[in-house]
């Protein structure tokens, strides 16, 4: 059709020039990784005397609290100025759990009590010494209603969390303590088989409780009020300009840490970003959005392409609590009208890969690949419709006389939220438009705003339909199946099923691989198939490219947490 040709055309002509990144989880073109990795690494020579990296994040990072993180560019702040008690590296084709400040662990015989061995040592940035008590501090701090932490599903395994998060039992009822200055003790309330993944995420790093009161509500807002134990500290933070990160001298393993500095511009334009690395004024580019740039970049032998599938997925979710978006055949309606594979080309480039399920592709179950084992679900889902004798239209027409609506799908009022208010954004809404005319007869309005106002509507419940993505954190569905939990509703959609609710809990004690595979598909199921909660977009692939003097990159990245720890340069 003339008018999608067109539309294909200026999408693609938008990208090139004026395509801009939103904060966190708000623009399906963020960097929402936590960390550079790559699929292959050059022989390198004799690290440079001057050691420096230039890189950027696509957003402001909101704060450098531990307990109230939200956003992804925080977490890679977070993420390279501290450490906790392990971290996820990929070697020889596996995700490991290496020892960071705990050098040694163990687990009780029934799996629910685990002991973690702090290394002789170890200290903070300013020269003080990090405790097992900090930790305590730390998960009590993030455990506790009166913080209001965002981030508290990842703590849901400790014993008597629940209690504690809702105000039933006090802080110190959680289930950790320091059994001395080096040995942390972590009792769960049942065996989690995905529990040494989790803890390499922000939410178990340790904290100082001592500068967090002196801050009070400026701590983690100022490079002055932030205090690290990581491969590098905060030296400098112009907001919403650049951070500084120099090495940590104190650092328990310094002598790993080639890179003296690392200099971080905040570029919300990605033109600008692509610019930037293509004079050299940047050493790495996250993720080239555009076939042109990826060519141009490709062309040059100064460069070296290191490409890799995320954990993030890009997604369209309704509010449940909406009127007409309560009704689950509106919902699939406005769900199975799309063509995923058309939508990656058109406003993608073809740089996505379009979504076959809620779960990440890369994500596994014991020895399985998750998504090889559950399917395809949205092709699923098409099929089924279409057996039936239905279109996407027809679904609609079904959930409107239900709701007493009539038969005119022209007169329904619908509003579309995008988190931006760049060329790109307002193109994707001309295109989102363009399809729901054409597929169901819905004339649509777009609400374009910037990622904190949008994100404020959605918490509000004050929308309809929103578009954003979202990273996982570790390798297990669990992490991105519990989003839609009804006591946590990470992604304020409003919807909530019992049975949903009991698979998830019941799927993390889950000893038996075979078994929680199972249930993590019946989960899913549910999500997608029966209730339509959410429509998945398409996975993020990063066509990230670096400077062929960088090295010290990982081969894999969609879980890996060792963000610039190993990396130098070489023949800059």
């Amino acid at each position: 059709m003339k008018t999608k040709r067109f539309l294909a055309f200026l999408l693609a002509a938008v990208m090139c020039l004026s395509l801009a990144g939103c904060a966190g989880q708000g623009d399906p073109n963020a960097n929402t990784n936590n960390n550079d990795t790559a699929n292959q690494q050059q022989e390198a020579g004799e690290p440079d005397a001057e050691q420096y990296l230039n890189v950027y994040l696509g957003a402001e990072p909101s704060t450098f609290d531990i307990s109230l993180r939200t956003d992804t560019y925080s977490s890679t702040i977070m993420l390279n100025t501290m450490e906790g008690l392990i971290r996820t590296e990929y070697h020889d084709g596996e995700y490991v759990a290496t020892p960071a400040e705990a050098e040694t662990w163990n687990i009780s015989d029934d799996q629910t009590v685990w002991t973690f061995h702090l290394r002789d040592g170890l200290k903070w940035q300013d020269g003080e010494p990090v405790t097992a008590q900090q930790y305590v501090y730390s998960l009590q701090r993030t455990a506790d209603p009166a913080t209001g932490s965002p981030n508290t599903i990842f703590l849901q395994p400790i014993l008597n969390f629940n209690e504690v998060n809702t105000g039933a039992m006090p802080v110190d009822q959680l289930g950790v303590r320091a059994v001395d200055e080096q040995t942390l003790e972590i009792t769960l309330s049942a065996p989690t088989p995905a529990f040494l993944s989790m803890i390499s995420s922000s939410v178990y790093y340790p904290q100082r409780q001592d500068v967090i009161e002196a801050n009070g509500e400026k701590f983690g807002s100022e490079a002055d009020a932030y205090i690290g134990n990581g491969p590098f500290k905060v030296a400098e933070w112009t907001h919403n300009s650049n951070i500084k990160l120099e090495k940590n001298e104190n650092y328990w393993d310094a002598d790993t840490v080639k890179l003296e500095t690392v200099n971080i511009a905040i570029i919300t334009d990605s033109s600008t970003s692509h610019n930037s690395f293509l004079t050299g004024e940047l050493d790495i580019i996250n993720n080239v959005d555009t076939q042109e740039w990826k060519m141009q970049f490709e062309a040059d032998e100064a460069n070296v392409s290191a490409p890799y599938t995320t954990a993030t997925m890009n997604f369209q979710f309704y509010n449940y609590k909406d009127a007409l978006f309560s009704n689950v055949n509106i919902r699939k309606a406005f769900t199975l009208c799309l063509d995923l594979d058309d939508l990656n080309e058109m406003c993608y480039g073809g740089l996505r890969d379009p979504a076959e399920g809620w779960v990440v592709p890369n994500m596994t179950v014991g020895d399985k690949n998750y998504r090889d084992e559950a399917g395809d679900m949205i092709a699923e889902m098409k099929a089924d419709l279409e057996a039936e004798g239905k279109t996407p239209k027809d679904l609609l027409l079904q959930g409107m006389e239900e709701l007493g609506l009539g038969n005119d799908p022209s007169t329904l009022d619908v509003t579309y939220s995008l988190a931006g208010t760049s060329e790109w954004y307002r193109t994707m809404g001309e295109y989102l438009q363009q399809v729901y005319k054409q597929e169901l007869g819905v004339d649509i309005e777009i609400s374009y705003a910037e990622w904190g106002i949008f994100q404020s509507n959605v918490q509000s419940g004050n929308y309809q339909i929103g578009m954003m993505s979202w990273g996982a954190y570790y390798n297990d569905p669990y992490d991105v199946l519990t989003l839609y939990t009804s006591g946590y509703d990470a992604i304020g959609t409003g919807w909530a099923n019992d049975e949903f609710d009991q698979i998830v809990a019941a799927s993390a004690h889950e000893t038996d691989d075979a078994q929680r595979l199972q249930d993590y598909i019946d989960a899913e199921t549910i999500l997608l198939k029966d209730e339509c909660v959410v429509c998945p977009l398409a996975t993020t692939v990063y066509n990230r490219f670096l400077k062929s003097y960088v090295y010290g990159y990982d081969e894999e990245g969609a879980f890996t947490s060792t963000g610039y720890k190993y990396m130098y340069t070489s023949g800059r």
